[in-house]
């Protein structure tokens, strides 16, 4: 009875031991051009891709489509990760794509944009900071966007800049 109880002790040890808080530890996404549905990037160095609120991968939405009655298409690709509620996001306002174009970030039409939500601060992309955007392929056919971007966004309050490099992306819109 005595062997029997230490036993299970011992195994009731070592499943505990087994145990780990947390081990996530992101690997950015290959670069693919397929319709794959991923989304990665570094933030100051450290990787970033979006997860939900079970910590599974997958980005908010993506949405490209042609405007009505002011002309041009729009994009919006959000992606954040839930368990640390911070997030970055690309957008375009009145903007056709192109394979194998490079698109620098600036405010306003005709531009494509970046921002970034962390460490519970918001970084906008300004005429000051740097960045592009580069499609590698855009299919309206078969309906997929792939590119990668980086950018530097700054907090318009504290100064304070986020670099973010390395993007990649590729979704089905």
């Amino acid at each position: 009875m005595k062997d029997t109880h230490l036993r299970l002790l011992a195994l009731s040890l070592l499943t505990l031991s087994q145990c780990k808080k947390d081990d996530y530890n992101p690997q950015l996404p290959p670069e693919t051009t397929t319709g794959a549905y991923t989304f990665g990037c570094k933030v100051d160095g450290q990787v970033f891709v979006p997860r939900d609120g079970r910590g599974k991968p997958g980005l908010d939405g993506v949405e490209y489509v042609k405007g009505t009655g002011r002309g041009g298409y729009y994009l919006n690709l959000g992606a954040t990760d839930w368990h640390a509620v911070n997030g970055v996001a690309l957008h375009t306002d009145s903007l056709l794509f192109e394979t194998g174009k490079t698109y620098l970030f600036k405010p306003g039409k005709g531009h494509a944009q970046a921002i970034a939500n962390y460490d519970n601060n918001n970084f906008d992309e300004f005429d000051t900071d740097s960045g592009q955007l580069v499609i590698t392929r855009y299919d309206s056919i078969e309906r997929i966007l792939a590119g990668r971007f980086d950018f530097v966004a700054t907090n318009r309050y504290t100064g304070k800049q986020l670099h973010v490099t390395d993007g990649r992306f590729d979704v089905v819109f």
